[in-house]
């Protein structure tokens, strides 16, 4: 989605609605803003911010318990130049 809106004199934009309904953004909501290669990044914030990261990983290890993994790992391969 792209949409093109205009910075007033006191540097405020306002956020087209389909926007604010896509995001599901409410009045006194906290956004988050990013600026990556000269774009503004608007990111909804949500509770705890390292949320914000947990998607990408979860999809990385597919639910993998983290334990079990480095039991496993400790099982692999010769560890005696340790």
């Amino acid at each position: 989605m792209s949409v093109s809106v205009r910075l007033t004199s006191d540097r405020k934009i306002q956020l087209p609605e389909d926007v604010v309904q896509k995001m599901d953004l409410s009045t006194d909501d906290e956004v988050i803003l990013e600026v990556e290669d000269n774009k503004l990044i608007l990111i909804k914030k949500e509770g705890n911010q390292a949320d914000r990261f947990s998607g990408p990983r979860n999809k990385v290890w597919n639910n993998t318990d983290a334990e079990e993994y480095l039991k496993d790992e400790g099982n692999c391969g010769d560890n005696s130049g340790y």
